[in-house]
């Protein structure tokens, strides 16, 4: 039984279209929805399948260490100061291998950019040139996802003991927040909170990462997100010996053998494998697959190439870091 289901308004003849205003060029993407199913008293592992659009699109005029210039650009203009976004590589001219990766871009000028990590110098995702073609996404915020007065309908409580809790991975354990229910004796405005209780509506979601909605309740829940199909490729950078919790980005149509995995992660999920991805079964278990030299296969070594993604899986990497692409099914190209 699977986490969620689809249902889209969009691709081939059931679209609707939104737009993004990008330098003079106006962008416009399909755009829907999609219902996810929370079930009772469960963790659920979920990803963003839909996006918020592009807010700038560019090419790189000077690429220099963490700065990157764009001298047609006004970001003071385009971007609102105090929030985050995604910087994504489209078309990098001297090394296509950095297309789809990106970065979360916090701080810039009027026409520089300051990334965390240097795509210019040598490694597996480096290269970045002069002349590289490049979008900047709004993450979603946990208002966006959830409503800013909880319109998603999950437990309110005093705490977090008494609500459900939206887990996301930071790479070392887990962020935790809740919607507070607010009054009471000192329970403030209500809203959606961290473990420490902060205001935490404006948290961002960059959209590689699963979310996990653990539903206290009874009863199953429906989570509806809505937003636009990208339609390009991202690079995911999977930490050695950890537990990755991945979106898988696209929102349908996308298999284990169409996935684009396959070009890094290869293994045995009865050896020392470098990978095996897990994937929610909807009875609070996972099931596991591996890539060998005949394809994927499941955990029973059962042929698994057309096993379709949930919106969320993991990825248990074995050794050290490794970088991966996770690729749109072909039918993106014409979107």
């Amino acid at each position: 039984m699977r986490l969620l289901r689809l249902h889209l308004v969009l691709l081939c003849s059931m679209l609707f279209v939104s737009s993004a205003s990008a330098q003079s060029a106006a962008y416009s993407k399909p755009a829907g929805f999609v219902t996810h199913i929370l079930k009772a008293q469960q963790l659920n592992l979920i990803g963003l399948t839909l996006h918020e659009p592009v807010v700038y699109s560019g090419s790189f005029d000077e690429v220099e260490g963490l700065i990157l210039r764009d001298i047609n650009a006004d970001y003071d203009a385009a971007l609102t100061s105090g929030n985050s976004y995604v910087l994504e590589i489209v078309d990098n001219p001297t090394d296509p291998s950095l297309n789809g990766v990106i970065q979360v871009i916090t701080d810039w000028t009027a026409q520089e950019i300051t990334t965390t990590e240097d795509l210019t110098a040598d490694g597996p995702v480096a290269g970045l040139a002069a002349g590289a073609k490049y979008n900047l996404r709004a993450p979603k915020t946990i208002s966006d996802v959830f409503g800013s007065s909880n319109s998603a309908g999950l437990t309110a409580g005093a705490n977090m003991a008494s609500a459900d809790v939206i887990w996301l991975h930071n790479g070392l354990g887990f962020d935790k927040f809740y919607y507070s229910e607010g009054g009471g004796f000192g329970g403030g405005e209500a809203g959606w909170k961290d473990h420490g209780g902060a205001d935490a509506g404006d948290f961002p979601i960059i959209y590689t990462d699963a979310v996990i909605i653990q539903n206290k309740a009874l009863t199953d829940k429906k989570l509806v997100v809505s937003g636009v199909v990208k339609t390009k490729a991202v690079t995911l950078m999977l930490m050695e010996n950890k537990f990755n919790f991945i979106s898988s980005t696209y929102p349908v149509g996308s298999t284990l053998g169409n996935s684009g995995l396959e070009a890094a992660l290869i293994g045995d999920v009865e050896k020392d494998s470098s990978i095996v991805v897990w994937m929610p079964n909807g009875e609070g278990g996972y099931d596991r697959y591996y890539y060998s030299t005949e394809g994927w296969k499941d955990e029973h070594g059962q042929p698994a190439s057309e096993t379709l993604l949930t919106s969320g899986i993991i990825i248990e990497r074995i050794g050290d870091n490794e970088y991966a692409k996770l690729t749109p099914p072909e039918a993106y190209n014409d979107l």
